[in-house]
């Protein structure tokens, strides 16, 4: 289970290191904060976590993405591998998000015997 934690702590933490690069300490903040939600066992935080991952993926990074592609494309540089590296950073958001699925399968199973916030 702890590399399913790793795993969503990265991709919070490259999303707030994006912000970061920009200046946007509002948002920087609280993508680095995110990953705390792995300590608590509440079902609405992590489901929270999700949404705010699944949502990222396409307002941050697809966005991003496509602005920097198209910066490239205009000055007549190489995009491809940047299309390419922007590609595998939304699918490691989009594995993070599935990690998510995994801890809280583990924890329904961990803690079904007793009373859950889960449930």
């Amino acid at each position: 289970m702890w590399w399913r934690m790793l795993w969503i702590l990265i991709a919070c933490w490259l999303l707030s290191a994006h912000f970061l690069r920009y200046e946007q300490i509002t948002f920087a903040i609280p993508f680095a904060l995110a990953p705390l939600a792995l300590l608590f066992r509440s079902l609405y935080l992590l489901r929270l976590l999700q949404i705010v991952l699944f949502i990222s993926v396409f307002t941050v990074w697809g966005v991003t993405a496509f602005e920097t592609v198209q910066i490239r494309l205009e000055q007549a540089t190489p995009w491809l591998r940047l299309s390419f590296i922007m590609i595998a950073v939304m699918l490691f958001t989009l594995g993070a998000i599935m990690c998510v699925n995994g801890i809280l399968r583990i924890r329904k199973q961990k803690f079904s015997w007793g009373r859950s916030s889960l449930h």
